[in-house]
């Protein structure tokens, strides 16, 4: 039996970077909720906080989303009242979604749950190792990442 299966999967470190991974996104996705919002509703109202104006093309492409699951996205988003997007554009006419106060305001309760989120202890982690490990997921998402999809730097 090779060693690694004698070990068990905890000691492939890709299986235990996908265990973590998974592990935090549900962390992450509980205490979203508690603000009202998901991982991709964040990310949208992210960028739209950060460039005021953007297509659901452009969106969809930055959250590596089809077009269709951007769509039904961004009609939640508007039903929230937390973007307006305008209807009656004519066909080829740039569409841009923008942020409403609504959408910075849930931006801004959402500050302190990525805060605590963030912090080095919430993760069982000194603040040095916090910063080697961001470090090194840095690195592992520029290696493993496909080459069509934009880079986010932090």
């Amino acid at each position: 039996m090779p060693g690694w299966v004698a070990a068990g999967p905890e000691s492939i470190p890709a299986y235990a970077l996908a265990r973590a991974g998974a592990a935090m996104t549900a962390a992450f996705t509980r205490r979203l909720a508690t603000v009202g919002l998901r991982p991709h509703t964040l990310s949208v109202l992210v960028h739209l906080a950060r460039e005021p104006a953007l297509t659901s093309a452009e969106l969809a492409r930055r959250l590596d989303v089809t077009p269709q699951s951007m769509s039904a996205l961004l009609a939640g988003l508007v039903d929230a009242g937390w973007v307006e997007r305008p209807s009656g554009a004519r066909r080829g006419q740039r569409i841009d979604v923008r942020l409403t106060a609504a959408g910075r305001r849930v931006l801004a309760d959402a500050g302190p749950v990525l805060a605590e989120l963030g912090r080095p202890e919430t993760m069982g982690l000194t603040a040095e190792e916090a910063d080697t490990l961001h470090a090194l997921l840095g690195r592992v998402l520029a290696t493993v990442d496909t080459p069509d999809r934009p880079r986010t730097t932090s």
